[in-house]
């Protein structure tokens, strides 16, 4: 675990839960973790004011707060769709290169001495 703030993410399959700890690793050595949180939720209906944030992420640990989340949410599976549809196209564009490298290497071969008849 790095020093600072680290996001831990783990799938629970016993009781299809996703468990994440937020876990400060202190410069002597210590770990520092949030207590869970109560996520209920309540309706809001003051008109014109804004509600109190859900989550308040100190300064200091904000930059590196979120990029672990994002690290520990793409280790556990969880990726944007974006990304899924662009990694689809890469390995499209991977078979479609190796096809390629095939045709070239294929006409610029010597010709075989005897000739290989085709295969039926």
């Amino acid at each position: 675990m790095r020093e600072g703030m680290n996001v831990i993410i783990r799938y629970d399959d016993v009781f299809n839960l996703v468990n994440v700890w937020l876990v400060k690793q202190n410069p002597d050595g210590s770990q520092t973790c949030v207590l869970p949180m109560n996520l209920e939720a309540t309706t809001y209906t003051a008109p014109g004011t804004v509600p109190p944030p859900t989550i308040r992420i100190e300064g200091t640990f904000a930059t590196q707060f979120l990029q672990d989340l994002a690290d520990g949410l793409a280790a556990a599976g969880f990726r944007p769709a974006e990304l899924k549809a662009s990694d689809r196209e890469v390995t499209a564009i991977k078979v479609h290169l190796e096809d390629m490298r095939r045709l070239v290497f294929e006409a610029l071969a010597p010709p075989e001495f005897p000739p290989q008849l085709p295969k039926r």
